[in-house]
């Protein structure tokens, strides 16, 4: 039995030392687990924490309310879109003035928010300094346990340059096609950017050959020096464009040149290159031609006029009176032949860049008096008087006062032609601060809506009546609107059907010296 006690007893300690084990063990087991707990978790937030600071480097971030009012954004979103935090908060997507964003978008987006959907698309801004750029949004609605929205979170990412980068390319694309020869280059260094295909090959360069190489590398294609000054005329920002002509070795180019600034690039010059040389020659060959022509009419013609004036003076009164009709005609074809072959030479040299164009100072007050004086009596033929206007103080400009003679005669004669006997012409200037508006105004038919957008064309006449009356070459505006723009101007006109019609150009008031 005592044996037997003894064993049990030993037994029973050893049982609750296996006990005490066993509980040190799961207490063991249990403090590894929440250790192992606690590491998993710190390291769930620090993953955390980095993918947060990736969106906050990569992406815009906002935080709208459910009435769209931005409550939190990151700066991201005020670095990009250059706001002040207080300018933002509190605001909507659209009082930020999104480009097209319009109220149906506004209202779609909304709609998908309260339906628990999830909204993608992309939209363009633009910064106070006028630059734009694009993101692409992702828009996500946050709903409360009733499935009611409480707030929305958006990832918004710039993709200006990959937008920029497209266009590029298929810019390029389309560029490597054309037949004239296209050269994009930096302003800083005149280092090329971009050169399509033509180009290439009239160079006898490799594709990407350009890349690193400048203008003065192209050899006698071009004459750096000029295209240098229409660089700065254009850097001016006061034109956008400029074309001109250069003569390179076996060919003439004709050279347009722009200065372009794209969204997401650098600035750059753009010029295109046609080569003029074919069509120079047979512009050459025309001008001779219609100037042997007209050279050759104008004599005989002189002739035939001063002959029908002699018969006219002489004769006249011996002559029937349908002869004297017949003697009329003669006459006035004469003269409207006469004024069509000097309107055609002056023309062609308007075109060849001969017309004479000496500019001094020219009071146009005296100038329009006198325009008055020499075309009252054409007026008189219609019924019609000129009156100046505003021509009783010295407005001195830098012109050339045959030209602009001619110009004063060429409108003052069409309103003659347009207006009503009895009516008045009104011929004069108005100050408008540094320049003078020199006006021709009549109250006569107008111009027809339908041809007025060509009225300035060469062999353009507004319609009339009485063609009888008009008459004409159609090129007289067509002058004059060269002339003007030999001037640094540009003839405009205003005119109401049946009210009458008032064309004007504008030039640069100077300070009076030598009166020409």
């Amino acid at each position: 039995m005592d044996v037997l006690r003894v064993t049990l007893l030993w037994l029973a300690q050893r049982t609750e030392l296996l006990s005490m084990l066993g509980c040190l063990l799961l207490t063991l087991s249990l403090l590894c687990l929440t250790l192992r707990t606690k590491r998993l978790t710190a390291e769930m937030q620090r993953q955390a924490e980095r993918f947060r600071a990736a969106v906050d480097e990569h992406c815009m971030v906002n935080v709208s309310d459910a009435e769209g009012h931005i409550k939190a954004v990151n700066a991201k979103f005020l670095a990009t879109s250059g706001l002040m935090l207080d300018e933002v908060i509190g605001a909507t997507i659209p009082d930020l003035e999104p480009i097209g964003v319009t109220p149906e978008r506004v209202a779609d987006i909304d709609a998908k928010m309260r339906a628990g959907q999830i909204w993608s698309g992309e939209t363009c801004w633009q910064r106070r300094d006028g630059s734009q750029y694009f993101t692409h949004s992702t828009v996500v609605p946050v709903m409360d346990s009733r499935g009611r929205l409480v707030e929305t979170f958006a990832i918004r990412t710039d993709v200006t340059e990959s937008k920029a980068a497209d266009s590029e390319n298929q810019l390029r694309a389309t560029l490597d096609m054309w037949q004239d020869e296209v050269w994009m280059f930096h302003p800083e260094d005149l280092t090329f950017s971009y050169m399509n295909q033509r180009a290439l090959q009239r160079l006898g360069w490799m594709d990407g050959a350009y890349v690193g190489r400048s203008l003065s590398e192209t050899g006698a294609l071009v004459e750096i020096a000029q295209i240098q000054r229409e660089m700065r005329r254009l850097q001016t920002g006061r034109i956008r464009s400029t074309s001109f002509e250069q003569m390179t070795q076996d060919r003439t180019v004709e050279i347009t040149l722009q200065y372009v600034r794209p969204t997401g690039n650098a600035a750059r010059f753009v010029a295109i290159l046609r080569d003029v040389t074919e069509r120079q020659a047979a512009m050459r060959a025309k001008a001779e031609f219609t100037a042997m022509v007209s050279h050759e009419l104008r004599t005989p013609l002189t002739s035939i006029k001063g002959g029908l004036g002699l018969l006219a003076m002489t004769a006249s009164a011996d002559l029937s009176d349908r002869a004297r009709g017949i003697l009329g005609i003669a006459q006035r074809n004469t003269d409207r032949l006469i004024l069509l072959v000097n309107d055609i030479l002056d023309l062609e040299k308007i075109d060849a860049g001969k017309l004479d164009m000496r500019l001094v100072e020219t009071d146009l007050s005296a100038l329009i008096r006198e325009a008055i004086e020499v075309n009252g009596s054409y007026g008189a033929q219609f019924g019609v008087r000129f009156r100046g206007v505003g021509t009783d103080t010295p407005a001195v400009v830098e012109a050339s006062p045959e030209r602009l003679m001619q110009v004063l005669a060429n409108l003052m004669s069409n309103a003659a032609k347009f207006s009503h006997a009895g009516d008045e012409v009104e011929v004069g200037i108005e100050r408008r601060g540094k320049t003078l508006r020199i006006f021709v105004r009549d109250r006569g038919d107008g111009i027809p809506l339908e041809a007025q957008p060509r009225i300035l064309e060469r062999f353009t006449q507004a319609d009339s009546g009485d063609k009888r009356k008009v008459g004409g070459t159609g090129l007289g505006l067509a002058i004059v609107k060269a002339i003007i723009e030999q001037h640094g101007s540009e003839i405009r006109f205003t005119s109401v059907p049946g009210e009458g019609t008032e064309f004007h150009f504008e030039l640069l008031e100077h300070v009076a010296r030598n009166v020409a």
